[in-house]
């Protein structure tokens, strides 16, 4: 006979899940953001500016990567948790998330001490 499933363990897979769709939208957010800089710049400082518009179309599409992410691990984690087994999740997505929003983090410190 086998164990009946936790509904809280499905509950704290979709919270996860949650934190990974709301941590991609800010990032999509704040890329946004950062390319309408570029149109301030534009036309207020009469600069053309790219190097704002290529850090927020990247993170507008490291918002993307992150809920892709966050989507795989749900459904991996679900299919696990329903089916019994034990739950082993690579590191390798969210290491990939944080490496690449250090980098632009980065791309961005070093924009604003050149501007």
């Amino acid at each position: 006979m086998t164990e009946p499933l936790d509904p809280r363990s499905l509950q704290a897979n979709e919270r996860t899940l949650l934190a990974w769709i709301r941590t991609g939208l800010a990032l999509m957010a704040f890329g946004f953001l950062i390319d309408r800089l570029a149109l301030w710049f534009r036309y207020e400082l009469h600069q053309d500016e790219n190097v704002s518009l290529v850090l927020g179309t990247s993170a507008i599409a490291l918002g993307a990567v992150c809920q892709l992410v966050g989507a795989a691990r749900f459904i991996a984690a679900r299919r696990a948790l329903v089916a019994g087994r034990t739950l082993a999740l690579s590191v390798a997505g969210p290491i990939a998330v944080v490496v690449l929003v250090t980098l632009l983090g980065s791309a961005l410190l070093v924009f604003l001490l050149i501007a």
